[in-house]
C-alpha cells in the first residue's frame, strides 16, 4: 500500500502517524516489496536512524509490514503480501515480461515456492527483491554497495541471506556454474561443461553468501545445487569450443530456452526443434534398452514442446504454435499452463468453443488456477455471458488481490452490480 494509505490505518486504528523517525516514534514499519534501499543502493536513512536511536536506548522497534498488518487485524491483507503468484501474475504486477520471469527462475534467482501440474508458483517478495536488485545494478550501483547495505539490513531484517545470494547470482551470471550430483553445469544456458578438470579448485559461494573464504568448499549438499564461481577459462573444455553437431537434446533445449529470454525467437524455434529431433533418437535407444525414463540431461517432451508453442506463437506462427501446445498436452495431459495458454490462443484466433473447452479443462484440472479463471471469466464477459463471468470474476479475486487484474476484475463486478441495481 502507499504511504498514505498506511497512514489513515494508522490513524483508524488509534496511533498517529509521522513521516520522520526520532525519539517519540514507537515503532517503524518496514515494507515488503523489495528491500529498504535508497536510488544510490544505500540503506534507507529512516532505517539507519532507527537502528542508532535503538542502540542508544530508545524504545522503538523495526516490524516487518506483514507484522504491523497481523496486529492492526488486517490478515487478509497480511496473507496477500505472502502470497504466491504464478509467472503470468507476476508479469503483470512487476511489469516485467513472463520470459524474465522463467529466465530468473533457469539462474536459481528466484524459486518456486511449489509447483501445481507443472505451474510453478512464486514468492511475491522474493520476485519483487531480485527485481529491486536488478534495476539497481542496470542503474550502474556498485556490487559491493548493494552486499553492504544488504549486510547492514541483515542485522535488523529477516530474509536478506537471501537477497545477497541473489545479489551473487546476479552479479556473477556470465560465469556462475552450478555443482550438482552428475558435474557442473551453467545455469545461464543450461549446459554442461563436459570433461571437467575434477582437480581444478571451484570458490563455492554458500547459500548466505557471508563466508568470504577464498579457499574451496565442500559442496556435498542433498541437492546438489550449490553455486560455484569460475572461469570458464579454466575448463578443460568449453561448450563454446564444442561443435553443435555434438550437442545433445537437453543442450539444444537450453539454448532454445536462452534464445527465447533474449528475444531471438526463430533462432529459439530451430534450438526447440533440433532438440526434439534429437530427444526422438534418444527415446528410441532407451526403448530399445527397455527403459522408458527420462535421463540426466534429457528435456521432458512436454516442456520442450511447451517451450517451442511459446517462441512459435512469440514469431508470429498462431496456428502452429496451437498445434504444439496440443503436443505438451498429448506428453502431459494435465499440464494446466498449456491449456490455458491454448486457450488464450483459440480465444485470439476466434475459435469461441475450443477456447472454451480448453480453460474449462484447465480449471477442471486445478480450480484454483487464476490465470484460467481470469482468461475463461475474459472470454464469458466477450460473448456477453455476464452472469456466467460474474462467478469467475468473483473466484478469480480469491486468489488475487492486487495488481492490474485484480482491478480489472473488481471494476467488472462493480459494473454489472451497478447496472443490475
Amino acid at each position: 500500500m502507499t504511504h498514505r494509505a498506511a497512514g489513515e490505518l494508522t490513524e483508524q486504528y488509534g496511533g498517529r502517524y509521522v513521516r520522520s523517525v526520532s525519539r517519540v516514534v514507537s515503532l517503524l514499519v518496514v515494507g515488503e516489496e523489495g528491500w529498504p534501499l535508497e536510488d544510490d543502493g544505500q540503506t534507507s536513512q529512516k532505517l539507519l536512524h532507527a537502528s542508532k536511536l535503538i542502540a542508544d536506548g530508545a524504545e522503538l522497534r523495526i516490524i516487518s509490514e506483514s507484522e504491523w498488518l497481523h496486529l492492526t487485524g488486517l490478515n487478509e491483507q497480511r496473507d496477500d503480501i505472502q502470497r504466491a503468484y504464478t509467472p503470468a501474475m507476476l508479469s503483470q504486477l512487476l511489469t516485467v515480461p513472463v520470459s524474465m520471469i522463467r529466465r530468473w527462475a533457469r539462474i536459481g534467482l528466484i524459486r518456486p515456492v511449489r509447483r501445481i501440474c507443472r505451474l510453478p508458483y512464486f514468492d511475491y517478495r522474493e520476485v519483487s527483491s531480485a527485481q529491486r536488485l536488478a534495476s539497481l545494478l542496470d542503474e550502474g550501483v556498485r556490487p559491493a554497495v548493494l552486499e553492504a547495505s544488504l549486510t547492514q539490513l541483515s542485522q535488523t531484517l529477516a530474509g536478506t541471506d537471501r537477497s545477497l545470494s541473489q545479489l551473487n547470482l546476479l552479479v556473477q551470471d556470465e560465469k556462475v556454474v552450478i555443482r550438482d550430483q552428475h558435474g557442473v553445469v551453467n545455469p545461464r544456458t543450461g549446459q554442461r561443461l563436459l570433461d571437467f578438470d575434477t582437480q581444478l579448485q571451484i570458490r563455492v559461494h554458500d547459500e548466505v553468501a557471508d563466508d568470504h573464504s577464498t579457499g574451496p568448499q565442500d559442496v556435498d549438499g542433498e541437492d546438489g545445487s550449490m553455486p560455484a564461481s569460475i572461469s570458464f577459462a579454466e575448463a578443460s573444455l568449453r561448450i563454446g569450443d564444442r561443435d553443435m553437431k555434438e550437442w545433445t537434446a537437453g543442450e539444444w533445449f537450453n539454448e532454445g530456452c536462452r534464445l527465447a529470454e533474449e528475444g531471438a525467437c526463430e533462432s529459439a524455434v530451430n534450438a526447440f526443434r533440433n532438440s526434439l529431433s534429437l530427444l526422438g533418437a534418444e527415446w528410441n535407444s532407451l526403448r530399445n534398452a527397455n527403459l522408458l525414463t527420462l535421463v540426466d540431461g534429457m528435456p521432458d517432451p512436454a516442456e520442450v514442446n511447451f517451450n517451442l508453442a511459446d517462441s512459435l506463437y512469440r514469431a508470429g506462427h498462431t496456428d502452429a504454435a496451437i498445434e504444439r501446445y496440443h503436443c505438451a498436452i498429448e506428453f502431459a495431459p494435465d499440464f494446466i499452463e498449456a491449456w490455458t495458454q491454448l486457450g488464450c490462443l483459440h480465444f485470439e484466433s476466434g475459435q469461441i468453443e475450443n477456447a472454451e473447452d480448453s480453460f474449462q479443462t484447465a480449471i477442471a484440472i486445478h480450480a484454483g488456477n487464476p490465470d484460467a479463471l481470469l482468461h475463461y471469466a475474459q472470454l464469458l464477459d466477450s460473448a456477453g455471458r455476464v452472469e456466467e463471468a460474474l462467478e469467475y470474476w468473483r473466484e478469480y479475486l480469491r486468489h488475487d488481490f492486487r495488481g492490474p487484474w485484480a482491478d480489472h476484475a473488481r471494476e467488472r463486478l462493480q459494473d454489472v452490480e451497478t447496472v443490475t441495481t
